[in-house]
C-alpha cells in the first residue's frame, strides 16, 4: 500500500507546483495537500482508514526531485518551442521557393513589367495594365513599396513613420490579393533602400555626410543613407518584412549602394574602402534575405548593368561575385541607351539592343552567374516597339527571365504580343 501511495503522490506532484500562495502571508506546500488527497483516494480502495506518515526529510527529498524534474521539463519545452520555430522558418522558405518554381514552370518563366506604385489607383493607367496582363504572356508585376521619394505606399506600423509622415497609401493586403488573383501574377515589391530624401533629412546621423560641408550628401537631388548604419538598415529591413506580410511574393531592393565615389568629389572617412563598401552591402542583403525566407518571401536586388562587366565595385559597393550570393536573384539594368559610345564595339549602343544585351549577359554568365539567378531589367523607354521586342528576345534567347522597365508605366501591347515565349 505504501508503494501505491508513493506512486499516486508522485503523479499528482507532476501536475501541481511545489507551493502556491493564498495571500501574501500564507504559503501552502503542495506536498501537504497531496498527502491528504492521496489518503482519500486510498481510502476508496480500503475501508480501514490508515494514517500514512511521511517525514520532513522525505518531503525535502521529494521536493528536490520534483524541482529537478520540473526544471528539466521546462528546458525540454523551451527546446521544443525553439525547434518548432526553426522548422516553421524552414517550411516558409521551402514554400516560397516552391511557389516560385511551380509558377515559373506553369508560365515558362518570370516575364515582368514595372508598375509605378503611384499609378496603382490610376484608372487610366490600370486599364492599360489590364489589357497587357490579360492578353499577353506577361505574368509578373514589380510594384513600388518604398519609392525614390522616400514614400511608403501602404499603412506602416514602423515607429519612424510617425515622425517621417511619409505614407502615401495606395493599397493594402486585400486589394493586393485581389490584384494577384485577378491576373494570376507573381508580385514583386520594390523597396528603394539607401536613397531616401525624407529619412536622410530627418535622421542626419544615419545619412552619408559630405565632410566638406558637414551636410547630407546629395547627388542629382538624391540623398543617400549610410549602408553601415544600424538605424538605416533596420528601417529598410522592417519595410521589406511588412511588405512580405502584405502579400508580395518577393522583395526587390533597389539603390543598394553607396554614392559613386569614382565620379564625385566626395570626402569619406578612412573606413570607406572597397572591401568595407562591398561587405556592408552584402551583409545587409544576406541578412534581409534570411529574414524574408523565414516569413515566406524571396529576395532580389537591382544592380547597374555594368556590374556584369566591371572587375571591381566601381566605388558603389556592388561587386558581382559577392552580391549574387547575397540574394535569390539579381536584376542588372541592361539599358542599351545607358552605355557609352564604344561599349561592346558599338559607336551607338542604343541602336543595337539585341547585340548589346546579349554581350552584357554573356559577361555575367561567363563569370559564373547561374541563369536561374539572372533576371535582367530591360529597356521599355526611348525605344521603338521593335527595339523593346529585341530587348526581350535577347533575354529569351539565353533562356532567362526578364522585367521591362518604364518609370511612367507606359507600355504598348505590341511590345509583347509578337514575341514567341
Amino acid at each position: 500500500m505504501n508503494r501505491v501511495f508513493v506512486i499516486l503522490l508522485f503523479v499528482l506532484l507532476i501536475f501541481l507546483p511545489l507551493s502556491f500562495s493564498v495571500n501574501d502571508d500564507i504559503k501552502i506546500e503542495s506536498i501537504e495537500i497531496l498527502m491528504k488527497i492521496t489518503k482519500d483516494i486510498l481510502h476508496i480502495f480500503n475501508d480501514e482508514p490508515r494514517e500514512i506518515m511521511i517525514s520532513e526529510d522525505q518531503k525535502v527529498l521529494i521536493s528536490k526531485k520534483l524541482e529537478i524534474f520540473q526544471q528539466s521539463n521546462d528546458v525540454m519545452v523551451q527546446e521544443y518551442a525553439i525547434k518548432m520555430i526553426e522548422n516553421q522558418k524552414k517550411i516558409n522558405k521551402f514554400l516560397a521557393f516552391n511557389k516560385w518554381e511551380v509558377f515559373s514552370k506553369k508560365h515558362n518563366g518570370i516575364k515582368g513589367i514595372y508598375l509605378n506604385g503611384y499609378h496603382f489607383t490610376n484608372e487610366e493607367k490600370m486599364k492599360s495594365f489590364d489589357e497587357i496582363l490579360l492578353n499577353t504572356f506577361v505574368n509578373t508585376v514589380v510594384l513600388d513599396v518604398k519609392t525614390d521619394n522616400g514614400h511608403l505606399l501602404y499603412d506602416s506600423k514602423i515607429l519612424e513613420v510617425e515622425d517621417l509622415k511619409n505614407e502615401r497609401i495606395k493599397y493594402n493586403s486585400a486589394n493586393l490579393k485581389e490584384f494577384k488573383e485577378k491576373y494570376d501574377i507573381y508580385l514583386i515589391g520594390r523597396v528603394v533602400a539607401f536613397q531616401d530624401p525624407i529619412f536622410s533629412k530627418e535622421y542626419i546621423d544615419s545619412s552619408i555626410i559630405d565632410l566638406s560641408t558637414g551636410l547630407q550628401y546629395s547627388q542629382n537631388d538624391q540623398y543617400f543613407l549610410d549602408p553601415s548604419d544600424i538605424k538605416s538598415k533596420t528601417y529598410i529591413l522592417n519595410i521589406a518584412l511588412e511588405a512580405c506580410e502584405l502579400g508580395f511574393d518577393e522583395i526587390q531592393f533597389d539603390y543598394i549602394r553607396y554614392p559613386d565615389t569614382n565620379k564625385q568629389d566626395l570626402k569619406y572617412d578612412q573606413e570607406n574602402t572597397s572591401e568595407n563598401r562591398i561587405n556592408n552591402i552584402n551583409s545587409f542583403l544576406s541578412n534581409a534575405t534570411k529574414e524574408l525566407h523565414n516569413i515566406g518571401c524571396l529576395s532580389s536586388a537591382d544592380i547597374f548593368g555594368y556590374v556584369l562587366n566591371a572587375k571591381n565595385d566601381n566605388g558603389i559597393g556592388q561587386y558581382l561575385e559577392s552580391i549574387v550570393e547575397s540574394v535569390d536573384f539579381i536584376s542588372p539594368m541592361i539599358y542599351p541607351s545607358h552605355y557609352s559610345s564604344g561599349s561592346f564595339g558599338y559607336d551607338k549602343p542604343n541602336n543595337y539592343p539585341y547585340e548589346v544585351i546579349t554581350a552584357s549577359l554573356n559577361d555575367g554568365l561567363e563569370r559564373g552567374v547561374k541563369p536561374v539567378n539572372l533576371r535582367p531589367f530591360l529597356q521599355g523607354f526611348w525605344h521603338t516597339s521593335e527595339a523593346v521586342r529585341l530587348n526581350i528576345k535577347a533575354a529569351e534567347d539565353k533562356d532567362l527571365d526578364w522585367i521591362v522597365w518604364n518609370n511612367s508605366s507606359n507600355y504598348k501591347l505590341d511590345y509583347f504580343t509578337t514575341i514567341q515565349s
